[in-house]
């Protein structure tokens, strides 16, 4: 009898790697139906980005009513393609936030100017202003931060009533329920969209 439970502790690491999911040099899960990273980003589909203190209702959104480049604002959840955001994978834990629309890609990018803090949506570029990255939070919420404004400030809903629909980048803040951030899978993504 305790020969057996020998010979069960000594497979049971060689079990648990065949069950584990192996992610493979490309930063992909290999065998997966989908090509999922290892913050369960599935590059097929868009989501919905949600901030868990604007609440589930609202979600982050490309305007078109700001200048010459489209804008960025919480907007209620609903069936409509502005809301739809694809995390195009770059590098590991590098991301282009992009949104195609009638055939038109642009990418979330931090407006480069002293305060490091204003958002738009523009023509995708390999630029730091563009790149995006993910830190799994321990509530399972995200915080996503940028190459240009730095790893001390992060997508923020301000607390301030006048601001609220309008994401901006500010200072991490560990609690601060502004900066944490749910990506849920929507529906596939479509580049002809």
């Amino acid at each position: 009898m305790c020969s057996q439970w020998l010979i069960v502790f000594m497979l049971f690491p060689f079990l648990q790697v065949d069950l584990t999911p192996v992610v493979g040099l490309d930063g992909y899960v290999k065998g997966a139906e989908h090509q999922i990273d290892r913050f369960g980003i599935d590059k097929s589909y868009v989501y919905r980005v949600t901030s868990k203190y604007a609440g589930m209702n609202l979600t982050l959104s490309i305007t078109f009513n700001e200048g010459n480049e489209p804008g960025i604002k919480l907007d209620s959840i609903g069936r409509y393609s502005n809301l739809d955001m694809h995390l195009v994978r770059l590098s590991d834990n590098k991301y282009s936030i992009q949104h195609t629309d009638f055939g038109k890609t642009t990418a979330l990018y931090v407006i480069k100017d002293k305060m490091k803090n204003k958002l738009r949506f523009t023509k995708p570029a390999n630029v730091s202003e563009q790149y995006w990255h993910l830190t799994h939070l321990s509530d399972g919420s995200f915080r996503i931060t940028n190459d240009f404004s730095g790893p001390n400030m992060a997508l923020d809903v301000p607390a301030n009533a006048a601001l609220f629909s309008k994401p901006i980048m500010s200072k991490i803040a560990a609690n601060h329920l502004g900066q944490h951030w749910i990506l849920t899978k929507y529906e596939k993504y479509d580049s002809n969209a």
